[in-house]
Formats: structure tokens, C-alpha cells, sequence
């Protein structure tokens, strides 16, 4: 593969901040990667994407509130000329009650595609496109009244790119990819 770098970069204005608002989930197991094209590329272009049996994916919305954060590192390899991304997403779901209990289970059990909303624009960023991510958890309540009761939940996956990403609404970006999300969220309660 040729290096097809063409372009310098300007350094941005101050105008930046990290973390995520949003994660969805999709099952991993539901897209059918044979009938979706060029799906391995290195582009960075989300694609639309084909459910096992036909029509649209669904998408379920977690809400996510403080320190939430994804990170995509390259491990290139000189002996081999190979080159893959690492990714990983990290967020945490408050509240230990028993329907949120009961879904973190299916969480951790699940094979996903993960994606984001970025907190600067109207991005999303794609994780686990092709091969999923591995979801796992620490489930806990803290010693101090204002410790965590609920999850810190890690995903983590291999990809030839460090993400696919879209831009636009979250109707309009997933309408595009063939997916719904589901109005579906559970209301933690004590």
C-alpha cells in the first residue's frame, strides 16, 4: 500500500474538549458483513450497514454524564508491514439497580459495535465496525456516600482503522447507516 500522504495541518484554535455524550450499541452478531462492500477499507467513512436477514439495525442509547472517553492507538509492525488499531471506549453508567444490573449483564455477554457522540460537533465515531468490540465491566458501590454505585464499563476491539466516523444529526446519520436506535432506555431507579 502506498503512503498517500499529500497535506500539512494548520495547528486549531482553542476550541476543543474531550469526552463523549452518548453511547449506542449494536449487536454484533445481527450485521451480515458479507453483504456489506469494501466494509474493510481504510476509509473513515461509516457505511451503511446490512442486518442479517434484512431490514434495520437497532441502536440502543445510553445517556452518558462526566468522565466518558474512547482512545484509538496504532501498533504498526516494521518485521511485518502490518498496522492496526487498538481501541478502546470507557464509560460510566451510574445506578446498580436491578433492570441496569440485568442489562450490564447482556453488555458484558454481547459482541458490539460501539459508537459515540463526540461533545464538540454533531460527530459520531464507529468502533468495532468489522470485528466488534469485547465489552467488559467493574461492577461496584463505593465506601463514600458520593462514590460510584454502578458500572465503569471498558470496550475494547482491533480494527485496520482507528474509527469510521459520520457527521450529522443522530436521525439523519443513522437513518443514512440503516440503523434505528430504540426509544427503549431504562429509568434507573433505587
Amino acid at each position: 500500500m502506498a503512503c498517500n500522504l499529500a497535506n500539512g495541518r494548520t495547528e486549531p484554535c482553542k476550541q476543543y474538549i474531550g469526552g463523549i455524550d452518548d453511547i449506542y450499541f449494536v449487536k454484533w452478531s445481527e450485521v451480515d458483513f458479507d453483504s456489506m462492500a469494501n466494509i474493510a477499507t481504510d476509509s473513515l467513512t461509516a457505511l451503511a450497514f446490512t442486518k442479517v436477514g434484512g431490514g434495520n439495525l437497532t441502536a440502543y442509547k445510553y445517556d452518558l454524564k462526566g468522565i466518558n472517553s474512547f482512545e484509538s492507538t496504532s501498533t504498526v509492525s516494521q518485521e511485518t508491514a502490518g498496522k492496526v488499531f487498538d481501541q478502546s471506549i470507557t464509560v460510566t453508567l451510574k445506578g446498580l439497580d436491578n433492570a441496569s444490573s440485568v442489562q450490564y449483564n447482556e453488555l458484558i455477554s454481547e459482541k458490539t459495535i460501539a459508537f459515540v457522540k463526540d461533545r464538540n460537533v454533531d460527530a459520531f465515531y464507529f468502533f468495532g465496525v468489522y470485528n466488534g468490540m469485547t465489552n467488559n465491566g467493574v461492577l461496584s458501590s463505593g465506601q463514600a456516600a458520593a462514590d460510584l454505585n454502578g458500572i465503569t464499563l471498558t470496550l475494547a476491539g482491533q480494527e485496520r482503522v482507528p474509527y469510521k466516523m459520520s457527521t450529522g444529526t443522530s436521525t439523519s446519520v443513522l437513518a443514512a447507516l440503516n440503523i434505528v436506535v430504540s426509544a427503549s432506555q431504562i429509568a434507573p431507579t433505587v
